[in-house]
């Protein structure tokens, strides 16, 4: 998962990507353990960082250990969202970067979709999925410069879309609804970002990589951490739009059109920076 080999989470080996072995890749044991909290810290070497109902996420970067304390955590909750901070510091101590984002792929190319909290960013992700574009994380964009990584094979929502048929369950204390995902590639060449607004209309327009450098520079997770500022130029030299859509779940369809338009847009010679809001017929 996000390009780590985990082990002890075999209760939720299903929600984890089914990775080739590869030593190339950090590995990471997962443990519980009952023990008093430890002050907060977050350093080159470990970190303890406090969760929610009175845990704590004790981190080690020489021993590749990711210990949760406090109250045993369910498989639902330990895949999503709390593996997502052990997966973060870890990430970024191998020299990547983090995002507190989503990401799909469409043209052989990861899609960031990047907004603020309840910007929709899983709701769009659920709509692609339902179009059977493959989803390659709903959280956490995790990233080398060069490909995205994998994450968890599921997408949590605070609520279902009218009219959604896809299979749901309850998760974390009735809280979300969970779509499960099919398997994916561990990692996939990076494509650009999609940062998600709300206004009236629908429409894009190309972010210039000035601003999306300010914009990544200020979404990393654990800036603290040191960081090769080339991986974060690479990046934002990647192709970038504003999209903008109302919030009503009758105007999703018309949204993705747009998108999905834009993206085979730019892949031509002659593609332009903004792109009509017009209505384009939904796919099945």
């Amino acid at each position: 998962m996000y390009g780590l080999h985990l082990t002890g989470v075999t209760g939720a080996a299903g929600l984890l990507p089914a990775l080739a072995a590869d030593a190339a890749r950090p590995r990471v044991a997962v443990r519980h353990a009952r023990q008093d909290p430890e002050p907060e810290c977050l350093s080159s070497a470990r970190a303890a960082l406090g969760l929610p109902r009175g845990r704590q996420l004790l981190l080690s970067r020489g021993e590749g250990t990711a210990t949760f304390t406090g109250p045993r955590l369910s498989d639902d909750e330990l895949v999503h969202p709390y593996l997502g901070a052990a997966a973060s510091v870890f990430s970024r101590w191998g020299g990547r970067e983090v995002f507190h984002a989503g990401a799909f792929v469409f043209g052989g190319l990861a899609w960031a979709v990047v907004g603020g909290r309840e910007a929709g960013k899983s709701s769009l992700l659920a709509a692609l999925a339902a179009r059977g574009l493959p989803v390659l994380a709903d959280d956490l964009v995790v990233t080398d410069g060069r490909q995205a990584f994998c994450g968890p094979r599921t997408i949590d929502l605070r609520q279902r879309a009218p009219g959604a048929t896809a299979p749901a369950t309850r998760v974390r204390d009735a809280s979300r609804w969970r779509l499960a995902l099919p398997p994916l590639p561990g990692a996939v060449p990076m494509g650009g970002w999609i940062y998600l607004c709300w206004r009236a209309e629908v429409g894009m327009d190309a972010v210039p990589a000035s601003r999306s450098l300010a914009r990544l520079a200020a979404r990393r997770t654990w800036p603290a951490l040191p960081s090769d500022p080339q991986v974060l130029l690479s990046l934002a030299a990647c192709p970038a739009w504003d999209l903008g859509r109302p919030a009503d779940w009758t105007r999703m369809d018309h949204s993705v059109d747009l998108m999905l338009l834009t993206l085979q847009a730019a892949s031509r010679p002659q593609a332009s920076g903004r792109m009509s809001s017009s209505p384009a017929p939904a796919h099945a």
